[in-house]
C-alpha cells in the first residue's frame, strides 16, 4: 500500500481519486444482481480515464454552446448542406411536431441532424452501446440510443413521424473533453428502412392519445 499526503477534498485529492475505484465508488461498479447490464459506475471510471477533467460549467449550457459545432462536424463528414435554423416541423394537420437541430437547407428536408453533447461517461456508453448493438444480426440504431437513464429512440422516431420526405437522421454524438481523438465526434445513422414499424407503432399511438384527450375534453364540456 502507498500513502500519499494531501488533503481531503483539496485539488490534489480531486485530481488524485481520477480514474480509480474508491471506497464511494466501489457500489457503482459492482455486478448487478439480475441481468448483464454494465453498472453505470464502470462508464464513470472509464470517462475518467480518457477524457479531460469538467471546468464546472453547466452540462445543459455546455451541450446547447458545443451543439452547432457538432453539427458542423456532421455537415462536414457526410458532405451534407444544413441549416441549424430548421425551425418546427409539423405534420400536415399540425397535431404533431419535432423541433430538428440541424436539416437539409431545402423545403422538403430529406436527412436531418439531432445533435447530443453529453457528460463524457454517456458519450462513451452511446458509443459502445452502438459498437456492440452493431454487431449483432439485424442491427437496429434504434438499440443504440438508451444511454444511462434517457432513450432517445422515440425523440428520433418523431422527426419521421412529422416528414414523411425524411429518409436519414444522424444521431451526433460530441465531447470536446475526450482525449481519444477518433471518438471526439461520433455519429449513428437511424434510417427510415430500417424502423418503418417502429414510425408507423409510434404515430399510432400518438394519434391515439390525441383522440383520448378529444374525448377527455369532450366529457368535461358535458358536465352540469
Amino acid at each position: 500500500m502507498r500513502i500519499i499526503e494531501t488533503q481531503q477534498r483539496s485539488e490534489e485529492w480531486i485530481e488524485a481519486r481520477r480514474g480509480i475505484i474508491t471506497g464511494t465508488k466501489a457500489k457503482t461498479v459492482a455486478p448487478p444482481k439480475r441481468g448483464n447490464v454494465t453498472p453505470q459506475g464502470i462508464y464513470e471510471l472509464l470517462a475518467e480515464q480518457v477524457a479531460i477533467a469538467k471546468d464546472g460549467e453547466p452540462e445543459r449550457d455546455r451541450g446547447l454552446r458545443l451543439e452547432e459545432e457538432a453539427i458542423k462536424l456532421t455537415a462536414d463528414k457526410y458532405k451534407l448542406n444544413i441549416t441549424t435554423e430548421a425551425g418546427m416541423w409539423l405534420s400536415d394537420d399540425g397535431k404533431l411536431g419535432v423541433s430538428p437541430d440541424g436539416a437539409e437547407a431545402v423545403k422538403k428536408p430529406t436527412y436531418a441532424v439531432e445533435a447530443k453533447c453529453l457528460d463524457s461517461k454517456n458519450h462513451l456508453q452511446g458509443i459502445l452501446n452502438d459498437e456492440a448493438n452493431k454487431k449483432l444480426p439485424g442491427y437496429n440504431p434504434l438499440g443504440s440510443l438508451k444511454i444511462a437513464t434517457s432513450d432517445f429512440s422515440a425523440q428520433i422516431i418523431q422527426y419521421f413521424v412529422v416528414n414523411p420526405d425524411l429518409k436519414i437522421v444522424y444521431f451526433t454524438l460530441y465531447d470536446d473533453r475526450i482525449a481519444l481523438d477518433n471518438i471526439v465526434h461520433y455519429v449513428i445513422e437511424v434510417k427510415r428502412d430500417d424502423i418503418t414499424e417502429y414510425i408507423e407503432g409510434q404515430e399510432a399511438y400518438e394519434r391515439d392519445a390525441l383522440n383520448r384527450v378529444a374525448e377527455m375534453i369532450k366529457t368535461l364540456k358535458e358536465i352540469k
